[in-house]
């Protein structure tokens, strides 16, 4: 088939990966002058949560260098190696403004380097990242009154003006606890405004054991619960909820070890600061896409009053800073919003197809994270989003190809939608409220992925025959690297056609 795939971030290049390597035709659009996506363009300083080894293609792994977590400099470098490996069509400068139907496909059309363009394709596949979208300009009061100056993080270019200012950065997420600590770090007085505190991971628990070993062994995510268990001995696991209950409040006490750390030997004033940004809510239910590590040194900057928490919603600006719902003032010559991005949306496509689309306000809820099935010929990459994001937007590229081929038995439509639904609802019960929930998998990547792995025929038990790592040992990317040979096996095996696992994923 010739395929189109819309954006050029980690998850458009790898699904091109995958899409070349299954025999398909691809054409990669990107609105920007290099690849990247969101990473095409950061703040200075900022790094990957994840670390170099997690977050990577199963058949490509890092061959430029780079820390334990990447800089953006050192990932944009990764990037430029998948495109001179893939070696993908690639049209940069294009920006796609309509998708029109046709009986088998879709005309692609918009501007490019040489002018107007359109093209046919048999599939095209949105990559366009569900954390593009800007939200919705701030209706706060008085912004032309503020003598100071307003900035996103898409704005700051250089970390020099955040030097000895009084800065308030808004938000709780990974962006505004980067630039708080960087803003602290240069000698700014730094008031963080937040409405509710977010469960924040430490980078070692105990101080001992990197976080990845915990999270990314199948022992840590089998335990998380998950709107579909893929297996008998799982389901029963969490039948059974007092032991799901005791590992997460042994979870959230080392999580809390922490700010206790923190706050040793350094007063009450200290104490109290950090109380501010404790969460009194679930950690799992703060188990989403917006989940932050512990940046180095902000904790230490809280203590130490260096940063100052600021519980509360934002009213209005004043002549000289913030002002808050409950009447409070927040002083500032620079604000920086980092309130995160919003619902997706696309306004390329057809209307009618935008409107079961963008409706929701939390994201796009599809069947398997990968396709709607009201909508031919189209499915998206990246909208199953999760802490082990490459493996899984591979295994959903390998899923979608099996489809196009005609090998996958899928439900009828109805009881596909039933099912996004069933997920949907669990999701928005179970998990805090963000603009893009619906579009992730976060955490549960283990149980999703599993799902995929036996809807595709392909064993889900990457460490086999080692029982001991296959429990407790830390997965990556490279344990899914043998996965398209054993596709290609299965295909000569008769496997296909093949009916999905019976569950809502």
């Amino acid at each position: 088939m010739r395929v189109g795939v819309i954006g050029s971030g980690i998850s458009g290049l790898t699904t091109a990966a995958v899409f070349q390597r299954d025999g398909h035709e691809v054409v990669v659009f990107e609105r920007g002058d290099r690849v990247g996506g969101v990473w095409a363009r950061t703040y200075p300083e900022v790094r990957l949560q994840n670390i170099q080894g997690q977050y990577e293609l199963s058949s490509l792994p890092w061959t430029t260098p780079s820390d334990l977590n990447p800089t953006g400099d050192q990932l944009r470098a990764y990037l430029d190696s998948v495109v001179e490996r893939v070696r993908p069509n690639l049209r940069l400068n294009t920006t796609v403004t309509e998708m029109t139907e046709r009986p088998k496909g879709w005309t692609v059309s918009g501007e490019g380097p040489d002018g107007p363009f359109s093209e046919a394709f048999d599939h095209v596949v949105l990559a366009v990242g569900q954390f593009t979208q800007p939200k919705d300009s701030l209706a706060w009061e008085g912004r032309e009154a503020f003598t100071g100056q307003v900035l996103t993080e898409k704005d700051l270019m250089s970390l020099d003006v955040l030097k000895g200012r009084k800065v308030a950065v808004v938000g709780f997420g990974k962006t505004a606890l980067d630039l708080s600590t960087l803003a602290a770090d240069r000698g700014a007085q730094v008031t963080q405004v937040f409405r509710t505190p977010r469960w924040l991971i430490p980078h070692y628990f105990l101080d001992l054991v990197h976080f990845s070993y915990i999270l990314f062994s199948r022992f840590g995510s089998v335990m998380v619960p998950c709107w579909a268990q893929p297996n008998a001995i799982e389901r029963a696991l969490h039948k059974a909820t007092g032991p799901i209950r005791g590992f997460w409040w042994g979870v959230e006490r080392v999580f809390l070890r922490q700010l206790v750390n923190a706050a040793k030997g350094r007063g009450p004033e200290a104490a109290a600061r950090l109380n501010l940004i404790t969460p009194t809510h679930s950690l799992l239910s703060d188990m989403r896409s917006a989940a932050p590590m512990t940046p180095h040194g902000y904790l230490d900057h809280v203590a130490e009053g260096r940063i100052t928490p600021r519980q509360g919603a934002v009213a209005r600006f004043t002549p000289t800073g913030l002002g808050l719902t409950d009447g409070g003032e927040v002083p500032a010559e620079l604000v920086v919003l980092a309130l995160g991005s919003g619902s997706p949306v696309f306004p390329y496509l057809p209307q009618r197809y935008r409107a079961l689309l963008e409706g929701g306000g939390d994201g796009v809820q599809l069947y398997r994270h990968l396709i709607h099935p009201q909508i031919p010929n189209l499915s998206f990459s990246g909208y199953n989003h999760s802490f082990l994001h490459v493996p899984c937007v591979e295994l959903g590229a390998w899923w979608v190809c099996a489809m196009l081929r005609g090998e996958l038995i899928l439900p009828p439509p109805e009881q596909q939608e039933r099912e996004m639904a069933e997920v949907a609802a669990w999701k928005r019960a179970q998990i805090n409220h963000e603009p893009s929930l619906l579009c992730g998998v976060n955490t549960r990547f283990q149980q999703y992925m599993d799902i995929l792995l036996q809807d595709l025929g392909v064993s889900p038990f990457r460490k086999l025959p080692n029982p001991i790592a296959e429990v407790f040992g830390r997965y990556t990317p490279a344990d899914y690297r043998g996965v398209p040979e054993e596709i290609v096996a299965a295909r000569a095996r008769g496997v296909y056609p093949k009916a999905v696992l019976p569950v809502a994923t």
